[in-house]
């Protein structure tokens, strides 16, 4: 980010704080699309995507005074989306599938840097995990998460994460997998 950029976000959270709507209006307009997509990767509906997205600004423009640096603001932000999405998950009921102590042993954990695989593919296919499993995919694939995070925002066990994303992995691997061979 830009020193221009960082200024205008201060000035736009500036304005935010003392409650100026057209301020807020812009740091919506800048930073929506990009949390859309944190939403959308975790809901899988468009509708709750919007409810949470909308949730999510207004909760940081009523939270803005305890935010510590103008810089941490779009991280701050996600951080708020993807509670929201946990919170919206655990209040439909996530589901894990069943554990199983083994994983197919067609996923392999290393990286082929031959397949040219469209990302667009992968996002459709990462949209037919379960639940569960797609949620700690995109927790820690996607955003970086941890297990031990991931275990403390779901409250689920650390080894629970673990399985749970070595086997919507192992989904993942089939369903490119068909789709490569198939497409």
């Amino acid at each position: 980010m830009g020193n221009d950029d960082l200024n205008m976000n201060r000035k736009l959270i500036d304005r935010c704080k003392n409650g100026d709507a057209a301020a807020q209006f812009l740091l919506y307009k800048k930073f929506s699309k990009a949390m859309y997509n944190i939403a959308i990767r975790f809901l899988n509906n468009k509708m709750d995507a919007e409810d949470v997205l909308q949730e999510s600004f207004i909760t940081a423009f009523m939270k803005l005074s305890s935010l510590s640096s103008y810089d941490a603001f779009g991280s701050w932000l996600k951080r708020i989306v993807i509670n929201n999405c946990i919170t919206h998950l655990n209040k439909n009921k996530i589901e894990f599938d069943d554990i199983d102590d083994s994983v197919s042993s067609d996923y392999q954990d290393d990286s082929d840097d031959s397949l040219n695989i469209d990302p667009g593919v992968v996002h459709e296919a990462i949209k037919l995990l379960p639940r569960g499993g797609r949620t700690i995919v995109v927790l820690h694939a996607l955003e970086g998460y941890k297990h031990r995070e991931i275990a403390e925002m779901l409250t689920i066990s650390e080894s629970t994460s673990r399985t749970q994303y070595k086997r919507a992995l192992n989904i993942l691997f089939n369903n490119l997998k068909e789709k490569i061979y198939v497409g």
